[in-house]
């Protein structure tokens, strides 16, 4: 049986931890994984580039959805359990092993957008119950 924790409340979120320079790319966007990583579309990975976002927590929200929490130049220490993933040069996101099977995740795409300061990627299976089924 698959358990989800979910993730407190946090104050910190309430202020924007992103560059002034760009604001977060509105919308939903379709990305593919392959080889295990999630290839970021081009709006996504400029934002992440210009807000200095290049280290990442991955944590499961649900069975259908992972959030990829940015971790800033302070929040090192704070690493302990989590899954963490880095930003390639090429804008890849590497998804550990556990949490790809924890979610189904394989070679598919899947939709992800900035919400409140992280990144959330929604697999297939909820793209009908998000309003995008065919």
């Amino acid at each position: 049986m698959l358990r989800y924790q979910i993730v407190p409340w946090e104050p910190s979120r309430l202020r924007p931890c992103y560059s002034r320079e760009m604001e977060p790319p509105a919308g939903t966007f379709l990305a593919k994984v392959r080889d295990g990583s999630v290839q970021l579309p081009v709006p996504l990975r400029q934002f992440c580039e210009v807000s200095n976002w290049t280290l990442f927590r991955v944590r499961p929200q649900s069975p259908d959805r992972l959030e990829f929490q940015p971790v800033l130049h302070g929040d090192v220490s704070e690493l302990t359990d989590d899954f963490q993933s880095s930003l390639s040069p090429e804008g890849c996101l590497w998804i550990p092993a556990p949490l790809r099977a924890m979610v189904g995740l394989g070679e598919q795409s899947v939709m992800m957008r900035v919400e409140n300061d992280v990144i959330g990627m929604y697999l297939r299976k909820v793209f009908e119950t998000l309003g995008f089924g065919p």
